[in-house]
C-alpha cells in the first residue's frame, strides 16, 4: 500500500511542474488548430467517392458551427480550395506539429534521456500529430456519432432488417473497437515519442489507463451534453467550439498523465 501511495505521489509532483502543467492546453491548441485542415482533407476524399455534400454536412453540422461548416463544404465543391488555400493547410499543420514536439521534449526530460536528432524529433512529431487527428476524428465518429450516421443510412431505400442489424452491430462492437484502436495508436505514440526505442511492454500500463481515461470521459460528457448542458443558450454558435475545446483539453491531459505513469515506472 505504502509503494502505491508513493507511486501516486511521484506522479502528482511531475503532474505539478510548469513545464508539464501547461502542456495538455498546448496540445490542445494544437490539436484544434490542425483540425479543421484534417477534415476539409477527410471531406474532399469523401466527396470524390462520391458521398454527397447532404450527407457530410449532416455530419459536419454536429461536429462544427455551421460558419465552420460552411467553409468545409465550400473547400469540397471547389469554391475555395485552392493553392493558397492548401499552402495555409501547410502552415497549420507545421505550427500544429510544435505541440507534438512539446510532447517528443517532454518525454525525453522524463525519461532523462537526449535527443539523438533535431530532424528525427520534427519527423516525430508529424507522425504524432497525424495519429492524433485520427484519434479525434475516430472518436468523434464511432463513439460519438455513430448512431447519427446509422440514422442517415436509414435514409436510404435499404431494408429495415438491414438497419437493425447495422444498429445491433454498432452497438455490440462500438466500444470494444474503440478500445483496441486506441489503446494501440496511443501505446505507438508513447512508444515513437521518446527520442529512444522504449520497449513496447513498458508503454502498456500508461496506453491502457489512457485508453480507459479516454473511453470513460468521452461517453459521461457526452451524455452530459445530451441530457444537461446547455451551453447554446448562453453562448449560441460558440458552443460547438466551447464543447470541443473542453474535450480535446481532457483527453490532452490524460494523454499527459499516462506518459508520466510509463516514465515513473521506467524510473524506478
Amino acid at each position: 500500500m505504502d509503494k502505491i501511495k508513493r507511486y501516486i505521489k511521484k506522479i502528482f509532483k511531475i503532474l505539478s511542474l510548469k513545464e508539464l502543467s501547461i502542456l495538455p492546453a498546448y496540445l490542445s491548441y494544437s490539436l484544434i488548430l490542425a483540425i479543421i485542415p484534417i477534415v476539409t482533407i477527410i471531406v474532399l476524399l469523401l466527396g470524390i467517392f462520391g458521398i454527397s455534400i447532404d450527407t457530410i454536412t449532416s455530419i459536419i453540422g454536429d461536429i462544427f458551427p455551421s460558419y465552420v461548416s460552411n467553409v468545409i463544404i465550400s473547400a469540397i465543391s471547389g469554391k475555395s480550395f485552392d493553392l493558397s488555400i492548401g499552402i495555409l493547410n501547410l502552415i497549420t499543420f507545421v505550427i500544429a506539429a510544435n505541440g507534438m514536439y512539446a510532447i517528443i521534449n517532454a518525454s525525453n526530460n522524463l525519461y532523462k534521456i537526449e535527443s539523438e536528432s533535431q530532424i528525427n524529433d520534427r519527423l516525430r512529431s508529424l507522425t504524432i500529430l497525424i495519429i492524433m487527428i485520427l484519434l479525434l476524428v475516430f472518436m468523434i465518429i464511432v463513439p460519438m456519432l455513430g448512431n447519427k450516421i446509422i440514422d442517415i443510412i436509414s435514409n436510404y431505400d435499404i431494408s429495415s432488417n438491414t438497419i437493425k442489424f447495422i444498429e445491433q452491430v454498432y452497438s455490440a462492437l462500438k466500444w470494444p473497437i474503440t478500445f483496441v484502436f486506441l489503446f494501440f495508436a496511443i501505446k505507438l505514440i508513447y512508444i515513437i515519442a521518446p527520442s529512444k526505442k522504449i520497449k513496447s511492454e513498458e508503454t502498456t500500463i500508461g496506453a491502457f489507463i489512457t485508453t480507459v481515461g479516454w473511453i470513460l470521459f468521452t461517453a459521461i460528457f457526452g451524455f452530459y451534453i445530451n441530457y444537461f448542458a446547455k451551453y447554446d443558450i448562453i453562448y449560441g454558435g460558440l458552443s460547438s467550439i466551447i464543447i470541443l475545446l473542453i474535450w480535446v483539453y481532457v483527453l490532452s491531459f490524460i494523454l499527459v498523465l499516462g506518459i508520466i505513469i510509463n516514465t515513473v515506472k521506467y524510473n524506478k
